[in-house]
């Protein structure tokens, strides 16, 4: 069953959710460019959520999806982190997760290794791809953030 995870939990989950609108939008309508389909798909699933979520009574979820901005269900926010070449098994392998990078860094690299691809990782760079199937990873020195949105097939599949 679907929850609204720890960190929106309680006062200050809202003003968390407010405070990512813009990099949520962001990303959103470059999946609606770049695939169309899945953002209709993931529309659809976030109100078939929110009309769950009031016909179960759940005003904290609720509340959450009153201000989530994105069509993605999942955003994780790394700060300084290098990031090893890695897949993200509980993602969707149909789906694109979108990685986008801001701060003040240099050799900003990003690698898709099962695709021989290296990609110069700079600073407002934005990514998609299926985290599920590429193998990716990131090295650069200096400070930054990177949004990865992407989506749950758990909760897709929940809501139908």
């Amino acid at each position: 069953t679907p929850k609204v995870s720890a960190t929106l939990k309680g006062n200050g989950g809202p003003e968390v959710i407010i405070s990512m609108q813009r990099p949520a939008l962001l990303a959103s309508a470059a999946l609606r460019v770049m695939h169309p389909k899945l953002y209709l798909a993931l529309v659809t699933t976030q109100i078939n959520l929110a009309r769950w979520a009031v016909e179960s009574g759940l005003r904290d979820v609720c509340t959450c999806l009153q201000f989530w901005a994105s069509v993605f269900n999942c955003v994780s926010v790394i700060c300084n982190r290098q990031c090893p070449l890695h897949r993200d098994p509980r993602s969707t392998p149909e789906g694109f997760d979108i990685m986008t990078s801001v701060g003040h860094y240099g050799d900003g690299v990003m690698t898709l290794s099962n695709l021989g691809i290296q990609l110069q990782y700079n600073s407002g760079v934005m990514v998609a791809c299926s985290g599920h199937i590429v193998r990716h990873g990131v090295t650069c020195t200096g400070d930054r953030i990177v949004w990865a949105w992407f989506m749950r097939d758990s909760l897709h599949n929940f809501v139908g």
